[in-house]
């Protein structure tokens, strides 16, 4: 089946690099800030603090390759012959890519600072390095598990790509065998975590979640990862995004 492949336009690419030069500098003011002091540590803590659910959400994975992943992908692909939904679930994933996301929060940050939303653009702020630090952690974890993308074959069982012959060229390792796990999903549930803890209106938090399960679903109804894959990012971002919360947890008892 030929699947439409969302390319973004090339001045949005242009405008996308002048962005990140504008921002750079705040970002590094970010970081200079403390914003990531901690958060390495702070994982570890939360990782000793549900070590019961470690083995638990292993075994949990593990069935998902075994038994689901497969059959679940090619569901979907069945779904899409006649639901013809492909290029809605692509924007959404558009709207999750780690750039636009980072960009975003940016945004509202700067915009929160220059209105005197003092305690908004905190918590915009923590989710902005909390999507970002979840980006790196993906690119790591990727590269380790190198795991075969569902669009370019349908083993789910193939994992450690970089290690084989056929498997070494740079742009297989960027895309085609970089599966495990999924990084939209990883930094949008890592930036969705501090609105969600700060914010307790039912509506807003529904919102948020229905959105992180929107950009969840968008991953594997496009065929570019497996189930386990946006399960194990989403693990992933609960985790960042809550190390990275209550690192920071303290600046917004300074403000109103």
């Amino acid at each position: 089946m030929d699947f439409f492949t969302y390319h973004m336009p090339p001045f949005l690419n242009v405008m996308g690099v002048f962005y990140i030069l504008v921002a750079a500098p705040i970002l590094i003011n970010l970081v200079r800030e403390g914003y990531w002091q901690g958060v390495f540590a702070e994982i570890i803590q939360l990782i000793r603090q549900y070590i019961l659910f470690i083995p638990l959400l292993f075994l949990f994975i593990l069935g998902l390759i075994n038994w689901v992943d497969l059959p679940f992908t090619i569901w979907i692909k069945h779904v899409e012959l006649s639901a013809h939904a492909y290029t809605f679930w692509d924007f959404i994933c558009s709207c999750a890519e780690g750039g636009f996301v980072a960009g975003l929060l940016f945004t509202v940050a700067m915009l929160a600072d220059y209105f005197k939303l003092k305690r908004f653009a905190v918590v915009a702020k923590i989710s902005l390095m909390a999507s970002i630090y979840g980006g790196l952690v993906n690119g790591v974890v990727k590269f380790i598990f190198n795991r075969q993308r569902p669009a370019i074959g349908l083993d789910q069982w193939h994992f450690f790509a970089f290690f084989e012959s056929g498997a070494k060229h740079f742009s297989d390792l960027m895309y085609a065998y970089n599966s495990m796990p999924s990084g939209h999903t990883i930094s949008t549930v890592a930036a969705l975590v501090p609105f969600y803890i700060c914010y307790r209106h039912k509506v807003v938090r529904s919102l948020l979640i229905w959105w992180g399960l929107m950009v969840c679903f968008s991953r594997v109804y496009t065929i570019n990862h497996w189930l386990s894959d946006v399960v194990f990012a989403s693990a992933l971002g609960l985790l960042i995004g809550l190390a990275v919360y209550q690192v920071n947890a303290k600046r917004l008892s300074h403000v109103a």
